[in-house]
């Protein structure tokens, strides 16, 4: 395998890693470029070994496979060096019947390639003749001088696959820890109820489908589950001006989360971080528990002033990138309604554990899988959100005392005129692109079910 890097800088420490499909290259990457993320695209599949050194200047990894990058991802990277992965329109078998792409059409392309059937294939890729025009970009020429290498590569994908089922054509479920796989409807070559079925073998894998072919943007779903900061910033100071009242659902998990960390006996007239404070909706409730001496407010928008402790400190910056670069320490850290924004949870859990007081508290709140269900159909990619079950363990690897408390807010509208200012007056539309929720879209709409979950963890006094 190879890799190219189509965007870099010194200072990053989160990866876009593209493992791109048969006959293309890195070119895949080329436009996907976002605040704080290098992007490599691994390609040429003529041997199914990869340095994977590059991996160790990264914090984060955000993996998007397509084709048969997902079986060649599966075979080559370790998954623990993979924050998240997605797969589209590919699976952890390449050559199956019943789970990728049948055996008879793949040896068939694989024995029978030639430059006017390496055309055809690249063509039956996309939608048509347009969307092939437009993607012309990723393709040399097809020429007779690459037709070799090309039938060598389908042949080591598919020894391969042997090798890793063993000596028969069992499935193989591939080692990496898959978040979402992406499923096109008018997929010509990977067929989609293969996909289908493939996928269904882990319950822990979300499948989204697409109106698209097999050829997918892979930008457009790089950009839809991973949050730039700016744009979240812009979106709520938008709306600041009427989040407190547009807010219900919101308030109601931030009078639960007081409750549930006053349960938890945390340090008063202490030292305090909180973190996505908003317009101060939790910091009003816990303010008379806490009553801190000092207090540190981190926002990707300016907030306050908040007046609740002698001395207050306010940064305008990604909290998430932020807190790596501390070294004081707080008795308690909160956060509302802001961490399902991050795209390293578990890591940052870690440096809260890093940064708190021995005895310290941590308590926060965000969401579980289901969140504004009501919106999925209308947002081409559904922010994602951690299950209760991953946010225990990943708490439990640093704290002592953990609570994880699911809970469930259902909210009613009059009109779908009204969910849709709610959306605009909360800045809470997920990864929906600015304009994409349209009232005629959503006129069956008169409910948003917000699924928030409580967390609470001490640090040990021991440490």
């Amino acid at each position: 395998m190879k890799i190219d890097f189509t965007h870099s800088e010194p200072d990053n420490s989160r990866l876009i890693l593209i493992f791109t499909g048969w006959s293309t290259g890195p070119e895949t990457g080329t436009g996907i470029s976002l605040p704080g993320w290098d992007t490599a695209v691994v390609h040429d599949y003529s041997d199914m070994t990869l340095d994977i050194s590059f991996l160790d200047r990264y914090y984060t990894v955000y993996l998007f496979a397509w084709s048969l990058g997902v079986f060649a991802a599966s075979r080559t990277l370790p998954s623990q060096r993979v924050t998240a992965a997605f797969a589209i329109n590919g699976t952890t078998d390449p050559v199956d019947d019943s789970f990728g792409i049948p055996a008879a059409i793949f040896d068939g392309t694989a024995g029978g390639l030639t430059v006017r059937n390496l055309t055809k294939f690249r063509m039956r890729m996309m939608r048509d003749r347009a969307a092939y025009d437009n993607a012309s970009h990723m393709f040399s020429p097809a020429a007779e001088s690459e037709i070799a290498g090309l039938s060598r590569q389908l042949a080591t994908i598919r020894q391969a696959h042997r090798d890793a089922c063993g000596s028969s054509d069992t499935a193989y479920d591939g080692g990496l820890p898959w978040t979402r796989a992406y499923i096109s409807s008018h997929d010509r070559i990977f067929p989609p109820e293969n996909q289908k079925n493939a996928w269904q073998r882990d319950p822990d894998v979300e499948t989204i489908l697409l109106d698209e072919a097999h050829w997918v943007d892979i930008g457009r779903i790089a950009r839809s589950v991973i949050s730039d900061p700016s744009k979240v910033s812009r979106q709520f100071t938008k709306a600041s001006g009427s989040y407190d009242t547009h807010a219900i659902a919101q308030y109601s998990a931030a009078m639960k989360l007081a409750g549930l960390l006053e349960a938890g006996h945390p340090r008063r007239h202490g030292k305090i971080l909180e973190i996505g404070c908003g317009t101060g909706l939790f910091t009003r409730e816990y303010a008379p528990l806490l009553e801190p001496s000092e207090a540190t407010f981190v926002d990707i928008t300016e907030t306050g002033p908040f007046r609740i402790a002698p001395r207050e400190e306010y940064v305008v910056e990604d909290a998430e990138r932020w807190i790596c670069r501390q070294t004081a320490q707080w008795d308690v850290i909160l956060s509302a309604s802001a961490i399902q924004w991050f795209a390293d949870i578990p890591r940052f859990l870690a440096e809260c554990h890093r940064r708190l007081a021995p005895g310290g508290v941590l308590a926060i709140s965000t969401f579980v899988p289901g969140n504004m269900e009501e919106l999925d159909e209308l947002r081409p990619s559904p922010l994602i959100y951690p299950k209760a079950t991953q946010l225990r363990e990943w708490m439990g690897r640093h704290f002592t005392d953990v609570q994880v408390v699911e809970d469930s807010i259902r909210v009613e509208f009059k009109s779908a005129r009204e969910v849709l200012m709610h959306l605009k007056h909360t800045g809470v539309a997920g990864s929906a692109p600015s304009g994409s929720l349209q009232m005629s879209d959503m006129s069956h709409l008169r409910s948003l079910t917000y699924r928030p979950v409580y967390v609470i963890g001490k640090k040990s006094r021991s440490i």
